[in-house]
């Protein structure tokens, strides 16, 4: 996500879904979720070691990676990046980041950092000036 009040879409509905139930926190038997990138067509491969847990803080960090790999040339031009299923150690299924573009966040609204310090302390610009 962004500052611009937008979020880049990178997985599909069917994805999303799929992630949702995934990072469920009830579920009992949890599958274990890494980073994985396919260059040029050849197997799929874990890029981060470390464990993704949670909805959103899977779809944030798979746009923090396209990023990186896109500043880099990479993305999508020639390797696919997603997040990697693994049960028992073996990669079950990849949800595969996609451009998708961009859509609104919900209640965004642009902010000055006075006003993220004022809202911290439970007052507002207009508290400040009158």
């Amino acid at each position: 996500m962004n500052m611009t009040g937008r979020e880049r879409r990178l997985l599909d509905r069917e994805d999303l879904n799929k992630l949702y139930k995934l990072t469920n926190p009830k579920l009992h038997e949890k599958p274990t979720l890494q980073f994985v990138m396919n260059s040029n067509g050849h197997s799929w491969k874990v890029i981060d070691s470390h464990i993704l847990r949670g909805y959103r803080a899977c779809k944030g960090s798979l746009e923090a990676k396209v990023q990186m790999y896109e500043a880099r040339g990479i993305w999508p031009q020639n390797c696919q990046i997603g997040i990697g299923i693994f049960r028992s150690d073996e990669l079950v299924d990849v949800l595969i980041a996609k451009d998708l573009g961009t859509k609104p966040i919900k209640q965004s609204r642009q902010t000055l950092a006075l006003d993220d310090a004022l809202e911290a302390l439970g007052r507002t610009r207009q508290e400040l000036l009158g």
